[in-house]
């Protein structure tokens, strides 16, 4: 890719964040503040429960007793726990995001002017996805580390109130770099394991006369609630092979916490949550090296492939 197209590609990712200020940036800003206020206020109600901090200090003495290896699966837990609502509410803004994102260029005409600009279709659809793959993670990636850092310099006070060194406890133990280096991993990892979902929603906002979400979601469940008729009229039952199924297993098989794993071989009751709260550099290598990885991305060139086409004749009418 050239400097220019490079350049181009800069400015329209660019522009997607000043189109989107309130669900990119503040959305996460505002969620790391809610994390920071729950844990001041929490501290604050213990601190008066417990009139001399007697019991707090003693449990940060107590805590810098204990083994380094516990130590570091404590704080690093925690840290990692206090970003679920993250990670909850980022699909949310993609989603939303990728339904109306070449929706709204029709829907109130400036597809005109941005046509107008040097700038191909096949850019301005890239510049969608890579901003639901790379930008929007990127900005709630710097909101997590901003409350983490927050977590730990509060923590760190209380530390030093207890006579207790907060590096040696507290931020040696927390190893920021492999934790958040994990994290930025599994995020861009997440993105790239739900490409064809995201291609689908741009492909449904290229061409969708209204409401694209409401077409993204009534069709593939049209199609599934057909698929599953016919077995249930044919008899030839395989859901391993229905359309719903398969958008739910990808949706919930993930490297995120919180997924599930779904297994069709004993039906449907087959299902595993996956509650751990850590990820780890092996478990988000290997869902790269799957095979439904690599299928998906073929199935979003495909949707990618007639959005850029829908897009070109936007104008055409």
């Amino acid at each position: 890719m050239s400097t220019v197209s490079l350049g181009q590609l800069w400015i329209l990712l660019r522009r997607e964040v000043w189109e989107s200020p309130i669900s990119f940036k503040w959305a996460p800003l505002g969620l790391a503040a809610l994390i920071v206020l729950i844990a001041v206020v929490s501290l604050t109600i213990g601190a008066r429960m417990d009139a001399d901090m007697a019991f707090t200090l003693d449990a940060m003495r107590l805590f810098a007793e204990m083994d380094p290896d516990q130590k570091r699966l404590i704080v690093s837990g925690l840290l990692f726990s206090s970003t679920v609502l993250f990670f909850q509410l980022l699909p949310f803004i993609i989603v939303f995001y990728l339904a109306g994102s070449l929706f709204d260029d029709r829907k109130d005409r400036s597809i005109l002017f941005w046509k107008s600009l040097p700038v191909s279709d096949s850019m301005t659809v890239t510049s969608k996805l890579l901003t639901a793959c790379l930008t929007i993670p990127a900005l709630f990636f710097a909101a997590i580390l901003l409350t983490h850092l927050a977590l730990l310099m509060i923590t760190s006070a209380y530390a030093l109130m207890a006579g207790i060194n907060p590096l040696a406890h507290l931020w040696l133990p927390a190893s920021l770099p492999r934790l958040w280096s994990v994290m930025a991993l599994g995020m861009l990892m997440q993105g790239l394991w739900l490409l064809p979902i995201y291609g689908w929603l741009l492909f449904c906002s290229s061409w969708a006369p209204r409401v694209p979400l409401l077409f993204a979601i009534a069709i593939p469940a049209a199609l599934s609630l057909a698929q599953h008729s016919y077995s249930l009229i044919s008899g030839l039952r395989l859901p391993e092979y229905n359309i719903g199924m398969i958008i739910l297993r990808r949706l919930g098989s993930g490297v995120l916490p919180g997924n599930a794993n779904i297994d069709f071989s004993d039906g449907l009751q087959n299902v595993e949550f996956n509650e751990s709260l850590f990820m780890s550099f092996t478990t988000v290598f290997n869902h790269l090296l799957k095979p439904e990885m690599w299928l998906g991305w073929l199935i979003a060139a495909g949707f990618l492939y007639g959005a850029i086409w829908f897009r070109r004749r936007a104008t055409d009418q």
